[in-house]
């Protein structure tokens, strides 16, 4: 980690100057880089000098910005906390809507002319693409969506209309009415919705 936040800080450095600000070994430096070159995190390139041979330089990759921290968790709460003192729990209403609403549009024309069941197929692998660990049940009441990991968890423990993302795609992509069962927001281990089979009768409340 120290080698990669040294070049993060110098953009590019050989190995020898690697070596001189950590105070390690040139080998060593160069067994570190080795290893992180595989790895994907960082580059090499030779670089021509005016006199001598040319010399090995080492730079990040794109891969290597997952390796620093990151708080988009902390960030999105500072913003949402905003949003609602502006304009109230209505205003992330519209604004969650809005997210789903806009993510559905894009996937719309996926769907065009397939059945109910690949539609749903489909909508559930986009919705587990984002890292959910969703996956589908049949149920008597429909077939419930169970999301076991929420990338959003900590952001939606204080603003519950993060979790009306999923129901609101699925309710428009579907065109089915979808009711919430577990909610990690109420400290569920996990988030359900159940999808109401078209044709299926609405069970009384």
């Amino acid at each position: 980690m120290e080698v990669l936040e040294l070049l993060r800080r110098k953009q590019a450095a050989s190995a020898e100057a690697v070596s001189g600000e950590l105070g390690i070994t040139a080998n060593a430096v160069r067994q570190h880089l080795t290893n992180l070159e595989r790895d994907g995190l960082v580059k090499s390139e030779p670089v021509r000098h005016k006199r001598g041979r040319p010399q090995l330089m080492f730079s990040l990759t794109e891969k290597a910005d997952a390796a620093f921290p990151k708080r988009y968790g902390q960030l999105a709460t500072m913003v949402l906390t905003e949003l609602q003192e502006m304009g109230g729990p209505s205003m992330l209403d519209e604004v969650f809507e809005r997210v789903a609403n806009r993510h559905a549009d894009a996937m719309e024309k996926e769907l065009d002319g397939l059945s109910f069941e690949d539609k749903l197929e489909r909508v559930v692998a986009w919705i587990g693409r984002a890292g959910t660990l969703a996956e589908t049940e049949e149920t008597d009441d429909g077939v419930r969506v169970s999301i076991h990991n929420c990338p959003f968890r900590n952001t939606a423990l204080k603003f519950p209309q993060v979790c009306t993302i999923t129901p609101h795609l699925l309710i428009k992509l579907l065109d089915a009415p979808v009711s919430q069962g577990h909610s990690i927001h109420r400290r569920d281990p996990y988030c359900s919705f159940v999808v109401q089979r078209p044709g299926h009768p609405a069970n009384p409340q």
